[in-house]
């Protein structure tokens, strides 16, 4: 991920949006279509979220040595 995705994703909104796809998924009337493109989504964002928030650990680790 480049410095400038870094700066522009926010964590919280991704969190955010996680969670309205998971009630989205969850609703027993959703077209597959609809959750086939909510599921790839979902799994962008979290692996952005994993993503940042190993950078995030990684961070901590040297500041804390």
């Amino acid at each position: 991920m480049s410095t400038e995705n870094k700066e522009t994703f926010n964590i919280d909104e991704a969190l955010s949006r996680l969670e309205e796809i998971n009630k989205k998924l969850s609703e027993k009337d959703i077209a597959l279509n609809e959750s086939i493109e909510l599921y790839k989504e979902g799994t962008l964002l979290a692996a952005k979220c994993q993503e940042q928030l190993q950078g995030i650990e990684k961070e901590l680790k040297i500041l804390n040595e």
